[in-house]
């Protein structure tokens, strides 16, 4: 009999080793309340590996940012959002380092 593992070990795995397919697939269908920091971690992986789907994940993650801190102001927001634009490109490492301090813990 094979032990299972759990569904956040196979997530950041999936993150680790850049297999977008099984992180979407794990966290949607086993993780029913992903962290911010989750959320992160796969918009940041699809910046990289399916940019036609970034914009539209980077907004998404925003909007649940801004949900989580009630105190953001236009500024936070602003910074936020040209970190998320960011990922994927020159200065992926950057903005996502960034950005998981923003998010904080998992």
């Amino acid at each position: 009999m094979a032990v299972r593992e759990h569904p956040r070990a196979v997530y950041a795995r999936a993150i680790e080793r850049g297999n977008l397919l099984v992180a979407e697939a794990t966290l949607r269908a086993e993780i029913p309340r992903p962290s911010l920091a989750d959320l992160l971690e796969l918009t940041a992986l699809i910046a990289q590996k399916d940019p036609r789907r970034h914009g539209r994940a980077a907004a998404r993650w925003l909007c649940r940012y801004l949900q989580a801190h009630e105190d953001a102001t236009i500024g936070d927001a602003a910074c936020i959002a040209t970190a998320l634009d960011a990922l994927g490109g020159r200065h992926h490492g950057a903005a996502l380092a960034l950005l998981r301090d923003a998010a904080g813990p998992p």
